[in-house]
């Protein structure tokens, strides 16, 4: 399997998605979220402030003020580390252009912390729920500090139908507990 290929037919097919369709299937996934017995059930969630190819679940933060919500950011050492955030929280553009919290020590939260990981990437393979990122890594190095935890936790992909394709799970790669698109659940 070639990965590059691989993102670059997912990017092209989200690409011919307009933004009202993101919009709108935006809004579908986060009324799916709101309506899950996973979600009402988790205390503390990883999210993600999505770039204009991902998703946006971000209004959840401001819906639900219960939970305990963290957003990541990459670190100098290309590590993602999770801060909460508020819906007041004002997120700045990181190095790799996204938005993430201000890291500011009482905010970070541990590996240790999530009940629930709403994970954003690329493409996702249906049948495996094995899930294609950007390339560096970030995530799957960190999903597998969170298993080391040996707790309960549940990662969830999240990504437009548009985004499912063939993949081959390597060795490095985490899969997903389950998968979320404007059109339902899968796993």
């Amino acid at each position: 399997m070639d990965k590059p290929a691989r993102r670059r037919e997912c990017f092209d097919r989200i690409k011919s998605l307009s933004n009202a369709e993101k919009a709108a299937a935006s809004a579908r996934m986060r009324e799916l979220v709101l309506a899950s017995p996973l979600f009402r059930e988790a205390k503390t969630i990883f999210s993600f402030a999505a770039l204009p190819s991902e998703p946006d679940l971000g209004p959840l933060v401001g819906d639900c003020p219960d939970k305990i919500w963290a957003y990541p950011k990459v670190g100098r050492d290309d590590r993602l580390t999770f801060y909460t955030v508020h819906p007041d929280h004002v997120l700045s553009r990181g190095s790799l252009g996204i938005s993430e919290p201000e890291p500011l020590p009482e905010r970070l939260q541990p590996p240790s912390a999530p009940d629930l990981i709403l994970v954003p990437g690329v493409g996702f393979d249906l049948r495996s729920l094995t899930r294609l990122g950007r390339g560096k890594g970030h995530y799957d190095r960190y999903l597998a500090l969170v298993l080391e935890e040996k707790r309960p936790v549940t990662f969830v992909g999240v990504g437009f139908s548009a985004q499912f394709v063939t993949l081959i799970r390597e060795s490095h790669d985490i899969t997903m507990h389950r998968l979320l698109t404007e059109d339902g659940w899968t796993g």
